[in-house]
């Protein structure tokens, strides 16, 4: 038997494992998905279109030994067959990435067709008792407050493109939480990377005043000093949310300067329905090597470079016309070329446990009226 069929074997095995194991009184749970996305991209032209298959298993195991103690290990098993293997370079290399302390990403098959990887992207123990909540392992700090653009998060910053990440990345960490009240707390977290200068310790204040939850936060992220600060409430009926980001580096050079991200949102849901949502990011800096926007597709965004323009705008109209259909279309725009990304996005339930989507990326430059590249997915989601 090849490789690939004992892993298919073995994830199947895992699968009936779970759907058994819901109905004993157990400390130990598995829950997860198998997803099946079919990629379909071109530039202006659809003779030039290309595929690529991607089949996405995810093994979420839980062990729950106490009432305190909860240890968590999280699998990604991803396979690709297609054209980008073929096309893109260094795919292989972006699917393998892990910028973890430890290498949890392995390519178990790697060829100029084919890729099968595997990924732990959470390892993780906690305990939980009276006002503390302690996590050691590879975990997701998150400390962002917006949709889109978060600032804030500076752990593990998230690529808003990678719509089927919904779980997101983690950091080899350790979090400590510290309940002052019902409204506040106090929390620590230490995160460490492979590079000398990869590393990050921060701690942040959480509270509630004036029907605001607000938070500061102060640390030092990889080379930088960071001060940042964020809020979520309302105005009226209208939802109100940012966050602001300040990073000044300690070795001062020709080459490092001080650089200033914040975003602000609002969200508003009316009477049919209709759900609203809009924000805005600045960046004093950019990355030029993101000065196109379709680059953000396989781009490994910071905290300090969340898009590679210094303004940036996004916009999105959603709608569940009923309990199994919703929509939603997405546009993210920036005066610097004009360049803007539109995301359609269409999901309907199929049944309990199955759902069905369709999103479409496309990338425009209208400074000279090009079109940069349209990708369109379909996707199968089971979960279990």
């Amino acid at each position: 038997m090849c490789l690939f069929s004992k892993i298919i074997l073995l994830l199947f095995q895992l699968t009936v494992f779970s759907i058994f194991s819901q109905e004993k009184d157990t400390k130990l749970f598995l829950r997860g998905y198998i997803k099946n996305l079919h990629e379909f991209s071109f530039v202006d032209q659809l003779e030039q279109i290309q595929w690529t298959t991607f089949l996405h298993n995810r093994l979420n195991f839980k062990y729950t030994p106490s009432e305190t103690i909860t240890a968590r290990l999280e699998f990604r098993n991803r396979f690709f067959y297609g054209d980008n293997i073929k096309n893109i370079p260094a795919f292989s290399d972006v699917i393998s990435r892990d910028n973890g302390w430890i290498n949890l990403s392995w390519n178990l098959i790697d060829n100029s067709s084919v890729i099968f990887n595997a990924t732990i992207d959470r390892a993780l123990v906690n305990y939980n008792e009276d006002n503390w909540d302690i996590t050691l392992g590879r975990q997701r700090v998150n400390w962002g407050r917006n949709l889109v653009w978060n600032p804030n998060d500076i752990f593990n910053t998230y690529n808003f493109l990678d719509f089927d990440y919904e779980e997101r990345p983690g950091s080899d960490a350790l979090r400590l939480q510290y309940y002052t009240s019902d409204f506040s707390k106090i929390e620590l977290a230490a995160k460490m990377g492979r590079d000398d200068n990869d590393y990050i310790i921060a701690t942040m204040y959480q509270f509630n005043t004036w029907s605001y939850d607000i938070q500061v936060l102060t640390g030092i992220y990889q080379k930088d000093w960071v001060i940042g600060a964020g809020w979520a409430g309302n105005l009226k009926n209208t939802g109100f949310k940012g966050e602001i980001s300040y990073f000044i580096p300690y070795e001062r050079s020709d080459e490092t300067e001080n650089v200033l991200s914040t975003s602000i949102s609002v969200d508003y849901g009316f009477k049919n329905g209709i759900y609203i949502n809009g924000s805005v990011l600045y960046n004093s800096s950019s990355d030029d090597f993101l000065r196109s926007v379709e680059n953000l597709l396989f781009a490994d965004i910071t905290a300090k470079n969340l898009m590679p323009f210094e303004y940036s705008g996004f916009l999105q109209l959603s709608k569940d016309f009923s309990p199994i259909f919703s929509a939603s279309v997405s546009a993210i725009y920036s005066p610097t070329n004009h360049s803007a990304i539109l995301i359609p996005f269409f999901k309907y339930s199929l049944a309990t446990n199955w759902e069905i989507d369709f999103t479409g990326q496309s990338f425009f430059e209208f400074d000279e009226y090009q079109t940069l590249g349209n990708s369109f997915y379909g996707r199968l989601r089971w979960s279990f």
